[in-house]
């Protein structure tokens, strides 16, 4: 096989990693300093966005949000759909007025019909560009702001027309980059002071015990509408194995996923068939012709039903989240496999509701096999998979409590 070669051309970036050139050392570098000059405060930015929630400790009524987010590629993708979701619901249960500051160059055409495709109710609601911090001047004011991806947040520390902040944290963000100046600039974001909300019990420990936060989570939840059993099973010899395979996302394990599915198809042959999904890339770029069959990005819909085709679903996961995948692969019967992560342990339950795997290619590919070939392990994981997406609250209630939350704070507690 080729594809180590092709994982060492994945990019610069990556090759630089590797120190194969120094140029390429200069360039990251050059990269990491804009991003600081970029991505600055001062103390002074700090103690005066704190200031706001001693004045404003009262109880709030919230008729205005200032949602600070990225550009949107797809309102589909696990983060900004949460997101959206939420915005969709404050504005239909509690007649919220939504304003999305987005951050970044962007069409405004682009940006609304991706909002409004995913949730019609936002068709209308006020979309305002963030292409440089002083721009911050413009924004009209709000009740309160709410900043996610952690390059917002800077947006957020030094826009001080409303009354209370918050952070919607939806993974541990530091671990994005290797240790170093970016994880760094990253980690000071906890300690802006913003009352968090945080997609899993997880976050909520990381950011209130590493970085005295307050903050409350909620425990995310699926569209059943979407992501649902199979009229029937299929009774076929040949397994479909699914890989979520992002290459140019380190979090999810491109590679050590790709090795042990090439010893899962060394070991089964034409018994096995093996489709990725969650990026574009080519099969042949790595080496990986007549192994995989990589199916690209895809709709809510065609993943769905995809699952619902699949005899076991990996996904990798290496940051302290779990991912909405193995939730959606659970409703729609199809078995999760993925690797052992201690953050995660509250929702995934080794040998109960997934099977876990330790991180080495090897051990990843014996219990892909394990699954595939026990059908009563298969079966278990499947009814027992069911169970835990029944036991969800549900998305309304969730979001319900978050709202009441954010009108009283940690000032309740």
């Amino acid at each position: 096989m080729n594809h180590k070669k092709a994982f060492l051309n994945l990019s610069v970036r990556a090759l630089n990693k590797f120190g194969f050139s120094e140029v390429l050392d200069n360039r990251d570098i050059l990269e990491t300093n804009n991003i600081i000059s970029q991505f600055d405060f001062d103390l002074h930015d700090v103690e005066q966005s704190m200031e706001l929630h001693r004045i404003h400790a009262d109880p709030l009524e919230i008729k205005r949000i200032i949602w600070f987010i990225p550009g949107i590629n797809n309102p589909y993708w696990g983060g900004i759909h949460t997101i959206l979701r939420f915005a969709d619901f404050f504005k239909e249960s509690h007649g919220v007025e939504n304003c999305f500051a987005v951050t970044g160059n962007y069409s405004e055409a682009a940006i609304r019909n991706s909002i409004s495709i995913a949730f019609p109710i936002l068709k209308n609601e006020e979309i305002f560009f963030l292409k440089r911090q002083r721009d911050l001047e413009k924004l009209p004011s709000g009740d309160v702001s709410i900043c996610s991806q952690w390059k917002t947040a800077f947006f957020s520390l030094k826009f001080n027309k409303v009354k209370r902040k918050f952070y919607f944290i939806q993974d541990y963000e530091p671990l994005f980059y290797p240790a170093g100046s970016i994880s760094a600039l990253i980690e000071e974001t906890y300690r802006f002071g913003f009352f968090g909300i945080t997609n899993t019990i997880s976050l909520k420990k990381i950011y209130d015990s590493y970085y005295g936060g307050c903050s409350i989570s909620f425990t995310p939840s699926i569209d059943r509408t979407i992501f649902y059993p199979p009229l029937s099973r299929k009774n076929d010899d040949k397994k479909t194995v699914f890989f979520y395979a992002r290459p140019d996302h380190p979090r999810n394990g491109f590679e050590l996923g790709i090795s042990a599915l090439e010893k899962l198809k060394q070991k089964m042959g034409d018994q096995v068939r093996i489709v990725t999904g969650g990026a574009t890339w080519s099969p042949k770029d790595f080496g990986l012709d007549g192994i995989v069959e990589n199916l690209g990005l895809l709709t809510y819909a065609e993943t769905a039903n995809l699952y619902r085709q699949c005899d076991a679903g990996l996904v990798m996961m290496f940051t302290r989240h779990p991912s909405y995948l193995p939730l959606e692969f659970m409703a729609c019967g199809c078995p999760v496999v993925t690797n052992y992560n201690p953050a995660t342990t509250w929702l995934l339950r080794d040998g109960v509701n997934c099977l876990l795997s330790r991180a080495s290619a090897s051990c990843i590919a014996d219990i892909l096999h394990t699954c595939l070939a026990d059908i009563d392990t298969r079966e278990m994981l499947i009814q027992n998979g069911y169970r835990t997406v029944a036991e969800l609250s549900g998305w309304n209630e969730e979001i319900e409590k978050i709202f009441d939350y954010m009108s009283k704070g940690c000032f309740s507690e």
